[in-house]
């Protein structure tokens, strides 16, 4: 992330509702805003993303607010960390202190005070130190895709696809971007590392935590659809994905998609 991007905020929240209003919000105020139903969905992001600051209600669903509380700030000491509960005891808010996080609120709090405090947590936060490295995907050899730093990057010409993955950004060859989710992202990522070979769907599914069958591959193909129809809105170009049934997915810069071959067939 660069110096001038907008803090990165994540929600960790097992109420749909809430979480969405809240990502919402903190998108409108100029933040970037990620939203995650369990500290477990939450787990494929952080190897990707380090967070500037993370929203955390305590009654979680699996490994609980009190006990995540602990492990993020173990893991990131320079964290923003606000508790987001409905419960409203001393006690527990002494205990969400004690745990490490630097703000409690309830979850009756109005959106103008959460944001209130998102800015007045960010305002003690101490610079990040300037020789971290953000957490990326692990690439398969010195050939893997071309991966661009800082939002910068966002208003240039690449001359070829990139993935940026200080926001999970897809850039098309004229620089436009689409922001993939953390799933899509892996499964972008494993496509252009193979380097125009087809990656059995095996693969890709193993590579979102799916088995092997027909349901999940049908579930494959609708997930390799809407990045198609995400990039086509997004960027205005056509991805250069190809598809095989009975193989997997390629991915072939330079090539005609299966979209634009059927469109140029009918």
């Amino acid at each position: 992330m660069s110096a001038n991007s907008p803090p990165l905020v994540f929600v960790i929240d097992d109420d749909a509702s809430l979480r969405d209003d809240l990502v919402d919000y903190l998108l409108t105020e100029g933040y970037r805003a990620m939203g995650f139903a369990s500290y477990e969905q939450f787990l494929p992001a952080s190897e990707l993303l380090q967070p500037t600051l993370v929203v955390l209600d305590l009654g979680l669903p699996g490994l609980d607010g009190m006990a995540a509380c602990h492990l993020l700030r173990e893991r990131w000491p320079q964290v923003g960390l606000i508790m987001l509960t409905s419960r409203t005891g001393a006690d527990q808010q002494q205990a969400g202190l004690q745990a490490g996080a630097d703000a409690y609120l309830l979850k009756t709090a109005t959106l103008p005070l959460v944001h209130a405090t998102v800015e007045s947590v960010l305002r003690r936060l101490k610079p990040a130190s300037s020789h971290a490295t953000p957490n990326t995907l692990p690439s398969a050899n010195s050939n893997a895709p071309q991966s661009v730093a800082g939002d910068a990057a966002a208003c240039l010409p690449t001359q070829t696809w990139a993935l940026r993955d200080a926001d999970l950004c897809l850039l098309a060859p004229t620089g436009d971007g689409t922001v993939l989710s953390v799933n899509e992202f892996r499964l972008v990522h494993a496509l252009m590392a193979a380097h125009g070979q087809v990656v059995p769907r095996p693969e890709l599914l193993a590579l979102v935590g799916k088995s092997d069958s027909v349901t999940n591959r049908r579930n494959l193909d609708g997930v390799f659809s809407r990045i198609r129809a995400k990039v086509r809105q997004q960027a205005g170009a056509d991805l250069p994905l190809r598809s095989s049934y009975a193989n997997g997915y390629a991915f072939v810069p330079g090539r005609a998609t299966d979209a634009a071959a059927r469109s140029a067939v009918n």
